[in-house]
């Protein structure tokens, strides 16, 4: 369909959410698991919007909502998610949550947890605490990708995928 072509498409890491981390420091995420409620039709993929993808970047539907799914992210009373029900990880088999770095050499300088959170358990938490070698120049990115597991290994999902970017600045040290 020729009113989909740009110039410039956008490529797939353009549309990435981007987590900005000062060496030496410690990051913290929460990602929320969700099922999107009955009147999510995935026939409009991709329409709603066109030519312009970065209308909503990193949402995976650009559909128009029906209007009881106008605000699905916040009830602004309750504070919690409308138009959308949690995922219950742990109901659902998931005990295993490990978040992994495409780039090695940015990784092994990168200690980094997740789990899921024991009280809200459509809830991933994910720790990164960036401890590279000084470095003053361009800050350093890497794509990660936070993945939930069963037990009984009959799915392995991914939960998010994102970019950290390391800002430049000295490593942490223990002070004496």
């Amino acid at each position: 369909m020729g009113y989909r072509t740009l110039d410039k498409p956008p490529k797939p890491e353009d549309m990435l959410k981007k987590y900005a981390v000062r060496n030496g420091a410690i990051m913290r995420m929460a990602l929320g698991c969700f099922y999107l409620r009955k009147g999510h039709d995935p026939r409009f993929h991709d329409h709603r919007n066109w030519p312009a993808p970065n209308y909503h970047p990193g949402d995976i539907c650009q559909q128009m909502p029906p209007r009881d799914m106008i605000r699905w992210r916040d009830d602004p009373v309750t504070g919690k998610p409308v138009g959308v029900d949690p995922i219950h990880l742990i109901e659902e088999g998931y005990d295993t949550v490990e978040i992994k770095f495409d780039d090695a050499d940015i990784a092994q300088y990168l200690e980094a947890e997740a789990w899921i959170d024991q009280d809200d358990d459509y809830i991933v938490r994910v720790k990164v605490h960036a401890n590279l070698p000084l470095f003053e120049d361009k800050p350093k990115e890497t794509r990660f990708t936070v993945f939930a597991a069963k037990a009984n290994g009959t799915a392995i999902d991914a939960v998010h995928h994102g970019f950290v970017t390391v800002l430049p600045g000295s490593p942490y040290q223990t002070i004496s």
